[in-house]
């Protein structure tokens, strides 16, 4: 292992404290507010209705600071990817002209102090918490693209696929302790309940941030990398990079990371509310089970990177058909899933059987996808990483939503929860037909195939 490698693995793990501060919100909310129901929970439609059904719910009420209507909750959960979505491709072409690292660290920072602000900000109201977690999304907006930026500037062409593959891994690393140590904080009152949970979190990502800041402008790190990011993108230009805005492939591929962002959100923000609402889980019980499913997000991403790639070496199928294979598959077992699982929950536990295979197929199918358009333009990683987030992440305000349309404002019954997970299959299943436009009609090279090229 060389000291570069180091350096990668340390870049992306930025990744993993950004995701700890931008999700320990989804279970810290279920503390933070009573949700209003508009209908009548006392008539809910729940085969899994539990006999300490009144004593969860009063031990949530119990902790909860605020009472808010379902829109104002959803209001906040989509509100990092409202800025998140729109400033995704500004900060792309930001990251053409300007420095990766430099805009990465102070936005990081940025990030960390908006989070420990979102206990005085509630204080206020509802609009105050939109407002904060809005600023989060916009230096969120910058962290991630850059990331990708700098890690491309690290990494050897053989590398790039593990490389970008580590930034999800980290992403599941972020996501798994989220919900833990938010659910952990939540239930303990004497520790400061979810205010805690907050300070903790932002308090750890400030952390992170100002050591990398020391580690990326150190000599150390220069000594190992100065001459390849001196090479970046200093050498493109903005006029290059509206070609890149007008190649339909970027979309094809973007709508594709859509659909299986799309499910990864149904499970971080709604799934909350539903082990709530029919589960009835304690508040702890909730952020731990919601963990569970990101165990795989860390594992199989490296894992099929390995396989596909391995696979693909053999020569007996080519990586665009390999790709089109996986993708495919694994989206159509999403949708079974995610049709039938709500279905075969006679109590607790398959739910979390289902969620947890669910999101095993969504990092397999994310993986497959991973940047396969940059192989095409390669020296506008950041700029085609902002396209792509910004797309596939506007899933994140959305399916609050589509979400409450389907719920009509009663998280109570079971039956409009699988309306909800059906329709997100229906999602995942025309990602598949974006993929498979992009990889045959537009021949878009996966990046095996530049891979293989220059080896």
């Amino acid at each position: 292992m060389q000291w570069r490698h180091l350096l990668i693995i340390l870049t992306a793990a930025n990744a993993m404290f950004m995701f700890l501060t931008r999700n320990c919100l989804y279970i810290a909310i279920m503390s933070m507010a009573d949700i209003k129901d508009q209908s009548q929970n006392d008539n809910h439609n729940s085969d899994c209705a539990l006999v300490n059904q009144s004593r969860n719910s009063e031990i949530i009420k119990s902790n909860a600071s605020f009472s808010w209507s379902l829109l104002e909750v959803d209001m906040i959960l989509g509100a990092y990817f409202y800025a998140y979505t729109i400033f995704q491709i500004p900060s792309g072409f930001l990251l053409v002209l300007s420095s990766p690292r430099l805009v990465m660290n102070i936005c990081k920072v940025i990030h960390a102090l908006l989070t420990c602000i979102i206990p005085f900000a509630s204080s206020y109201g509802a609009k105050y918490v939109f407002i904060s977690r809005f600023l989060m999304g916009v230096a969120g907006a910058f962290v991630l693209p850059a990331n990708a930026a700098l890690l491309r500037s690290l990494a050897l062409l053989p590398e790039v696929t593990v490389s970008m593959n580590l930034i999800i891994v980290f992403y599941g690393f972020g996501s798994l302790f989220a919900p833990i140590i938010s659910g952990y904080l939540c239930s303990k009152p004497e520790l400061g309940g979810w205010k805690t949970s907050f300070y903790v979190c932002g308090s750890i990502e400030l952390t992170y941030a100002l050591f990398f800041i020391v580690l990326s402008y150190s000599k150390f790190f220069n000594t190992n990398v100065q001459k390849i990011i001196s090479n970046g993108s200093s050498e493109t230009s903005i006029k290059e990079s509206f070609k890149l805005l007008g190649d339909w492939k970027v979309y094809a591929y973007s709508y594709s990371i859509f659909a299986i962002l799309n499910t990864a959100n149904i499970i971080i923000l709604k799934i909350p509310q539903y082990y709530s609402s029919i589960l009835n889980y304690e508040i702890f019980e909730n952020g731990l089970i919601n963990s569970l499913p990101m165990i795989v997000f860390i594992a199989a991403p490296l894992f099929s990177s390995l396989t596909i790639t391995a696979i693909a070496n053999t020569k007996i199928v080519s990586p665009r058909l390999l790709y089109s294979i996986v993708y495919t598959v694994s989206m159509l077992i999403v949708l079974l899933l995610e049709t039938i699982f709500t279905n075969l929950i006679g109590c607790n536990g398959f739910i979390a059987i289902g969620i947890f295979c669910c999101t095993f197929f969504c990092a397999l199918s994310a993986n497959t996808v991973v940047l396969p358009i940059v192989a095409n333009h390669s020296n506008f990683v950041a700029l085609s990483t902002g396209i792509s987030n910004s797309i596939g992440n506007s899933s994140g305000f959305l399916v609050p939503f589509y979400a409450n349309f389907f719920l009509k404002g009663d998280i109570y019954d079971r039956g409009n929860w699988q309306k909800l997970f059906f329709a997100n299959g229906f999602i995942g299943f025309s990602g598949v037909i974006a993929l498979n436009l992009m990889l045959w009609l537009g021949k878009a090279k996966p990046y095996l195939l530049l891979q293989n090229a220059e080896s």
